[in-house]
């Protein structure tokens, strides 16, 4: 065995012992890709709840506020289909 077998084998018993933890890295990081959105502007405010339902199960409700003008179109996909 070498030692890439070794370390795979090594990683895959202690990777799943803190598979409970794996819903709040997962919206951590989704988190933080949307405050970037906010920033640029693309978007108005957001909400992540991230909940483990079972083993390898889990919920991730996503709520996105975005702001629309008054013709219903929303600012940035009007940007996207102009170019």
């Amino acid at each position: 065995m070498g030692i890439f077998d070794g370390a795979v084998y090594v990683f895959s018993k202690i990777a799943f012992r803190f598979e409970f933890f794996f819903p709040q890295f997962i919206g951590y990081f989704v988190g933080q890709k949307l405050k970037d959105y906010k920033e640029k502007g693309l978007i108005e405010d957001y909400k992540v709840k991230a909940k483990r339902r079972g083993r390898n199960h889990y919920l991730f409700d996503v709520d996105l506020f975005l702001k629309i003008e008054k013709g219903g179109e929303i600012p940035w996909l009007k940007k996207r289909k102009d170019t």
